[in-house]
């Protein structure tokens, strides 16, 4: 014979039920900022600012071209398209 469901009024039945709750939840990463990752965003544009105070802008792009005409080529390309369409490269 089985045993009887548990009456879903009953305080054990709210207790595990919120011991299950707690179970099944996901610790939240330190890394979720809410509406974007606000400390990646400005770590983006100090880098860009740094890079622009740097006057190294023709250097780097020179740099880019020649790996763009490199053995890297292809993939550059296809990591290129990749995110442009929203993909992970």
């Amino acid at each position: 014979m089985q045993d009887p469901l548990p009456d879903p009024d009953s305080f054990e039945h709210q207790e595990d039920m919120m011991e299950n709750q707690k179970a099944n939840q996901q610790p939240q990463s330190a890394d979720i900022e809410g509406e974007g990752n606000h400390t990646a965003d400005r770590r983006y544009r100090e880098g860009v600012e740094r890079s622009v105070k740097g006057g190294k802008i023709e250097e780097h792009a020179e740099e880019a071209a020649s790996a763009l005409d490199g053995p890297e080529g292809d993939e550059l390309r296809e990591a290129q398209e990749a995110t442009r369409h929203g993909r992970p490269s």
